[in-house]
Parts: structure tokens; C-alpha cells; sequence
């Protein structure tokens, strides 16, 4: 048997999904590493999500996801005619009975053995650019694709699509300002070049969750970033190995980014007047 996160999963791209608000604690009192799909955010997991529990079974309620509930037969819980269950006798009784109605409202068992659900592939559609889509910027050019994304569920700004870098970058003053709990940081001994001409030891590498594109042309993908401590504009640095991970094409000339999803292409568009903001503010500190 599986969980509702596997569901969930398997059929996000169907659309049928109300995502809920954003959650109320603050981010610096949840656990940073547990991530949520359904939140799209930090604090707990998929897995572990009750709201996600409840809004599948809002689903089953309505007749859909019947495929993935145990038992052929089975027939919607109804909520007005409950199932029947001993009454309460006494206050610890009653603490008790509440207790149980609250996590287990109006349970179906969900279950996937045996189910062949297929694996949604993402879109063959070609990725094209056109000349309406530079319409909108400065011409000529020579901007970099700077964009803000979504990194463990935390708006970040100025970060940099380089086909140059064959790694994702995360320097180390933009991890001490994310603040993360409990980060997972694992050791390495590889070393980067570029940054100077020297190489660069880093010493370790740390996997987030960064969202791509908005949506409904979304894709959350886990990213392994090196972590940097070297003075940089940016804030992180999406590199080769990502870009071709998710299949992702780079248009420099259109400071766009577009990659494959299910059933549809995923864009992000870069921010060029930022792009020339940092580019102008490196330019005036090494002449000083």
C-alpha cells in the first residue's frame, strides 16, 4: 500500500489539485530539510502532509481517484451518515473520540499495488523561440539570463543560467541568509575553476528543491549545489548539469530559459534590467 504522496504524485499534472496557502509559522521555526510538494514549501513532507490527506479525500468524495481506493466496491464515506462507533462514556472517552475524528475524519485506504499508472513523460513539443519573444528588451545586447526562483520554498533573487558552470553554485553568504534548520550538507572533495583562474575547494554539497517556471507550467526539480564561499553579484548559479537534466534550451538573445513538462513547455524569463544593475555595479568596483 501507498500513501497519498504517491498519488499525488502520479497525477499532479492532471490538474484536479486546490493547493492550499502558504504556511503560517514562520520559516525559521520549521524544519527546513522536510519538504513539501503539495505546499511547495518547508516544514514537513509529501508524505507527512494532512492536508493533502484531506483534499484527496475530498477528491474520492467526488467520485474521483475511485481507482486508487482499496476495494473495488467500496462506496463514498458519507459524511452526514457516519459510521457507527461506541459513544463516548466519560471526559477521557470523549478527549479520546475527538482525538480519533480529527485524524481519521473519513478514511479510505489508498492503494496502489497492482495499478499501472504510467509515468507522465514530459511533452515532445519542440522548443522554438521567436522574435516576438525578444520584442520587449534592449537591443543590442549582451545580458546574462538572471532570473528569481523558488528555492526550498523561499523566493530568491539574482540567480544566473550559465551554460559555462558545470555545476550549480551556492555561495555561502546567500546559504547563511536562508537560515535553513537542520540543512543536510554533505562533504566532497571536488574543487571548482573559473572564479579567478585558480581552482576553488568547496568542500561540500547541499540538495534543495528549486521550482522552475510558474504556474500551471511548474516543475519542481532537486538540485545538488556547491556550496562556494567566494565573494559573487549572485546569489546562486544554475548550471550545465541541471540545465541538462531537465532538457532545458537557453536562449541568450531572448533571456529565456524553456525546458519540457508535462504536457506542456516550461518558461523563465530573465530579468534584464537587473542583469545590467549587477553587471554596471562590477564594473564601477574594479575601478576603484
Amino acid at each position: 500500500m501507498e500513501t497519498v504522496a504517491t498519488v499525488f504524485n502520479l497525477i499532479e499534472h492532471h490538474g484536479i489539485f486546490n493547493y492550499p496557502p502558504s504556511i503560517r509559522t514562520p520559516a525559521n521555526k520549521r524544519d527546513n530539510t522536510k519538504y513539501c510538494r503539495f505546499h511547495r514549501d518547508t516544514g514537513h513532507t509529501t508524505k507527512e502532509c494532512r492536508v493533502l490527506k484531506d483534499e484527496v479525500e475530498r477528491l474520492i468524495q467526488r467520485g474521483q481517484l475511485r481507482e486508487y481506493v482499496r476495494g473495488e466496491n467500496q462506496k463514498p464515506c458519507q459524511p452526514d451518515q457516519p459510521a457507527s462507533r461506541p459513544q463516548p462514556q466519560d471526559n477521557q472517552d470523549l478527549e479520546n473520540y475527538g482525538r480519533q475524528e480529527r485524524m481519521d475524519p473519513c478514511p479510505h485506504q489508498i492503494n496502489l499495488t497492482g495499478h499501472k499508472e504510467k509515468v507522465p513523460r514530459l511533452s515532445n513539443d519542440p522548443i522554438v523561440f521567436t522574435e516576438d519573444e525578444a520584442r520587449d528588451l534592449w537591443h543590442p545586447h549582451m545580458d546574462a539570463i538572471m532570473v528569481t526562483l523558488r528555492i526550498v520554498g523561499r523566493k530568491m533573487f539574482r540567480i544566473l543560467f550559465d551554460n559555462g558552470s558545470s555545476a550549480n553554485i551556492l555561495f555561502k553568504s546567500t546559504l547563511n541568509r536562508m537560515n535553513l534548520i537542520r540543512a543536510k550538507i554533505e562533504p566532497t572533495t571536488s574543487s571548482l575553476s573559473g572564479f579567478t583562474g585558480d581552482n576553488v575547494s568547496s568542500g561540500r554539497i547541499l540538495n534543495l528543491p528549486v521550482e522552475l517556471g510558474s504556474s500551471p507550467c511548474q516543475h519542481i526539480q532537486a538540485m545538488d549545489f556547491v556550496i562556494v564561499d567566494f565573494p559573487s553579484p549572485y546569489n546562486a548559479i544554475i548550471g550545465r548539469s541541471t540545465l541538462n537534466k531537465i532538457r532545458a534550451v537557453t536562449s541568450t538573445y531572448h533571456l529565456l530559459v524553456k525546458f519540457p513538462i508535462v504536457k506542456a513547455i516550461g518558461v523563465r524569463r530573465g530579468d534584464q534590467m537587473e542583469s545590467r544593475e549587477i553587471y554596471e555595479a562590477a564594473n564601477r568596483s574594479d575601478q576603484v
